[in-house]
């Protein structure tokens, strides 16, 4: 039972997230650019072990977690739409959803 709900809270958390920024960039006519920008943050997820640590663990706190996360969406060249979204889920410690949303 525990697990159904965890993974109903992940998705439905991602699904939210997803959504508000699809909706962001539909209305700026930027859906590519965002896309472009969600694939190039989910190939960072993916090929870095240490990127996950910082989001998973509970050892961070949730303004080195936001540090972190600022600091590479800065280095990568993300738009703010992108940006101000991770930012979002990283103040709202809801980190744990970002490589769900971003799919």
């Amino acid at each position: 039972m525990f697990v159904s709900a965890s993974a109903t809270l992940t998705a439905g958390a991602a699904g939210r997230y997803a959504t508000a920024l699809f909706e962001i960039a539909k209305d700026a006519g930027i859906i590519a650019a965002v896309e472009a920008d969600l694939d190039s943050l989910q190939g960072a997820l993916n090929e870095s072990a240490d990127l996950q640590s910082v989001m998973a663990s509970p050892i961070y706190s949730r303004d080195e977690q936001a540090a972190v996360l600022a600091a590479i969406t800065k280095k990568m060249g993300l738009g703010p739409e992108v940006s101000n979204t991770v930012a979002l889920m990283a103040a709202n410690r809801r980190l744990f959803v970002l490589q769900s949303a971003c799919r």
